[in-house]
């Protein structure tokens, strides 16, 4: 409401100074619709859908079905086909064959397979928290884009209006000249004031113009939300439900669950089993004995070589640990300053209200006084620039404050 009745004061003071069409100053252009139907939330799907880091939700879904095929299955590497052959042909050369084949199986050990399993589940868990946390850090591109957008297009249009008002000045100034009312200089002064302001509405069009290219660069869109002002969330602080806590969460549970998968596993040496043939002879005269085979290996003790694997993976949970304790203090940062500020801009909206009630009273009574040659001239552009500034503030503070409000809905974890 403040927002409007703040644009809507600004509009009452420049009614004098109508926008001449859209005269551009510069001949770049970036075009950009602003649509009503289109809201915040469609804007960071779209923005989301082709965002460079959404391509890594579907390597992290591939690798956690991997995760699962491997915890489905019966066997817990790869299996191989063992072949020996034994002759004393290149001694005794008496004809004696020992001929073995096997087929090796390595097995699970105790406790393996449901580590890796939580693995598996664990890695299912975190991709959708990160699903979520990234939609959310797009949303928050999105907020920052659309208000940085929504604060250089009100600075355009006041400095429009404000060049109209300077323009139409130096309008008036002439013909007071032509007529002997002023002196020639003051026709000098009014037109550098022209050109001052003409300058200030270049700089403010290329602000524009690069905000709306950020906005096409991050959404891909040649659309914008005409209305896109957020109520403030209820929540007073962020918990574990907050997407990037939740998905900082979900990647300590995987990588406890990697310290216990690796703490299980002896790095290769598996348990296994084997079944196979064995053929012999003594010589050549003699048949063949056939017989089966059956192998079962079990490794045992190697504590020792497994403690750097799992140191490993202790550096990585520790890691994690850490990474979700910056980000609960950044967020805590984030929050103090994001309720700070909206206290301080609405005290500061209240009063920059006022200021522009009294600056539109000083604009209209000035150029009266001017107008009747009470003032000068000079005098009535210092009153101008002063008054102009403090309707300009008014606008901008109003629109401060709702890219407050988005602010804080982003710190706390909303996502339009």
């Amino acid at each position: 409401m403040k927002l409007l009745v703040c644009a809507a004061g600004a509009a009452c003071f420049f009614a004098i100074a109508p926008v001449a069409s859209e005269e551009r100053v510069v001949e770049h252009y970036d075009e950009l619709v602003f649509d009503e139907s289109l809201s915040l939330g469609g804007v960071v799907e779209a923005a989301f859908e082709k965002y460079p880091q959404s391509a890594l939700i579907a390597a992290f879904e591939n690798e956690a079905k991997a995760l699962e095929r491997r915890s489905s299955s019966w066997i817990a590497g790869y299996p191989a086909v063992y072949l020996q052959w034994i002759d004393d042909k290149a001694f005794n050369d008496r004809g004696a064959v020992e001929l073995q084949t096997g087929y090796q199986i390595p097995v699970w050990m105790w406790g393996q397979r449901a580590a890796s399993r939580a693995v598996a589940e664990e890695a299912q868990q975190s991709t959708v928290m990160l699903v979520r946390a990234l939609k959310h850090e797009v949303a928050g591109l999105v907020r920052d884009a659309l208000w940085n957008l929504k604060l250089v297009e009100n600075r355009f249009e006041l400095a429009q209006r404000i060049y109209e008002v300077s323009r139409q000045l130096t309008a008036l100034v002439q013909r007071r000249v032509e007529v002997g009312d002023l002196a020639r200089a003051d026709l000098l002064l009014a037109e550098s004031d022209e050109l001052e302001k003409k300058t200030a509405l270049i700089q403010a069009e290329a602000e524009v113009m690069h905000a709306r290219q950020n906005y096409f660069n991050l959404t891909r869109l040649v659309r914008a939300p005409k209305f896109f002002e957020e109520i403030q969330s209820p929540l007073r602080a962020f918990d574990e439900s907050h997407p990037a806590i939740a998905v900082a969460n979900a990647l300590i549970e995987r990588a406890q669950a990697e310290v216990e998968f690796t703490r299980k596993s002896k790095q290769g040496n598996q348990p296994s089993i084997l079944v196979g043939t064995q053929h012999e002879r003594g010589t050549r005269k003699e048949g063949y004995n056939n017989e089966t085979n059956f192998v079962l290996q079990i490794p045992i003790g190697g504590e020792a070589y497994n403690a750097p694997y799992v140191a490993e993976a202790n550096i990585a949970l520790t890691r994690r640990m850490a990474d979700r304790d910056v980000l609960l203090r950044q967020l805590e940062k984030a929050l103090h300053e994001a309720i700070h500020n909206l206290e301080v801009d609405r005290a500061a909206l209240a009063i920059a209200e006022r200021r522009r009630e009294i600056a539109e009273s000083q604009l209209k009574m000035s150029r009266l006084a001017f107008e009747t040659g009470e003032i000068s001239l000079i005098d009535y552009l210092k009153i101008q620039a002063t008054a102009q500034a403090a309707i300009r503030d008014a606008a901008q503070r109003a629109i401060q404050l709702q890219r407050d409000i988005a602010i804080y809905n982003q710190v706390v974890g909303v996502t339009p």
